[in-house]
């Protein structure tokens, strides 16, 4: 029987060993910024970034590397580059493949550089929380309450709303993955893709990893696929740090965007037009996170593409309290202002690398 991810594992070997390694300089920062970074430099395709973030946190926390590139290759690649995707789970669930093939470093190197060069499509990441939308609410209610044949029939029924398949997927895969698994090879998924979700989803645990396979399947009658180079807000550093990792998954991250909500008045006249007081912090990192955290300089393109990035924004700010007429200038006066954010930024990075300590309690899965 054929083994999808030896089978992606032997190619890999081979480019590793044609790939010349380079060390570089590490990041002097902490973990969740080095993660931060890691994630949204693969994101920009910012090659040399990706590297040197990846052995930063490969020297920080080894172990978290791994699970971290597999969550990336289904969150942020996806069905961009299905390939990568494969290669990434293979070499990242096998210990004895990365030192046959030269170490953790070379590896990390490679595979951190393979990812930022990828097309990438991030619907999954837009479609995994498709039930907390007002708009699938009730469907997600329904589906809460049917049994595994009506979820299952729901995940497969075309005639659906992608956002409703993907709710029906996540409640069918609730105790009998194996199933959910072999619905996809049923209906055409390749058997490398159901290979490295099933190694994917065991492993992170994360449901984003099931929505590829389904995202796989509705793109694939696409008219219109194809690959485009997007423009990302101008790359800013500080102390050697891309000041986009300093998002809202990062203490140093939401202290900036707090004072920024604080300090910019036009943006603090925005979040009081539109946000109850409760949760306009909570607006504002969000709304950050789609200014200059979230962006993929090179998309695949299809039917959908476009149409999902918009529903998971909405969701997510939605989800943090601005109502859906407060969404555009939101964003616009976020992005408006971007150099304030990024001065701020500074300020709290060099306080930081100075040798300020760093806090606990600055966990949490980077987007």
């Amino acid at each position: 029987m054929r083994d999808p991810l030896g089978d992606a594992r032997q190619r890999l070997g081979c480019e590793i060993d044609s790939h010349s390694a380079t060390l570089n300089e590490p990041i002097v920062a902490d973990p969740w910024i080095v993660s931060s970074l890691l994630q949204k430099s693969i994101r920009r395709g910012e090659t040399e970034i990706a590297r040197r973030a990846a052995l930063t946190l490969l020297k920080l926390r080894s172990s978290a590397l791994w699970r971290r590139f597999i969550v990336i290759a289904f969150e942020d690649i996806g069905v961009g580059t299905i390939d990568v995707v494969t290669r990434v789970v293979a070499a990242s669930s096998d210990a004895a493949f990365r030192k046959a093939c030269g170490g953790d470093v070379r590896v990390a190197a490679y595979l951190a550089g393979l990812m930022a060069d990828a097309p990438k499509d991030r619907s999954a990441d837009y479609l995994v929380g498709a039930k907390d939308h007002p708009a699938f609410a009730s469907f997600a209610r329904a589906m809460a309450n049917a049994s595994f044949q009506v979820r299952l029939s729901s995940m497969r029924n075309n005639a659906l709303a992608l956002q409703q398949r993907a709710v029906a997927c996540l409640a069918a895969d609730d105790g009998n993955r194996d199933a959910v698994l072999a619905s996809f090879r049923e209906t055409g998924v390749p058997e490398d893709l159901v290979a490295a979700t099933a190694n994917a989803a065991a492993r992170t645990r994360e449901p984003i990893t099931l929505m590829v396979p389904l995202i796989w399947l509705a793109a694939k009658p696409s008219q219109k696929l194809r690959v485009c180079d997007f423009p990302v807000p101008r790359l800013a550093s500080a102390g050697g740090v891309p000041l986009y990792a300093l998002d809202e998954h990062t203490r140093l991250g939401r202290q900036a965007i707090w004072r920024f909500a604080c300090e910019n008045a036009d943006l603090r006249i925005c979040l009081d037009r539109f946000v109850p007081a409760s949760r306009r912090r909570r607006a504002a990192n969000v709304a950050a996170f789609y200014l200059d955290a979230a962006p993929v300089a090179k998309r695949l393109v299809w039917d959908q593409s476009n149409t999902l990035e918009a529903f998971g924004i909405e969701r997510d700010l939605l989800h943090a309290g601005v109502p859906v007429e407060g969404i555009g200038p939101l964003l616009e006066v976020m992005r408006a202002n971007l150099g304030q954010l990024n001065e701020l930024r500074m300020q709290v990075l060099a306080r930081s690398q100075a040798g300020q300590a760093v806090m606990p309690g600055n966990r949490g899965d980077v987007r």
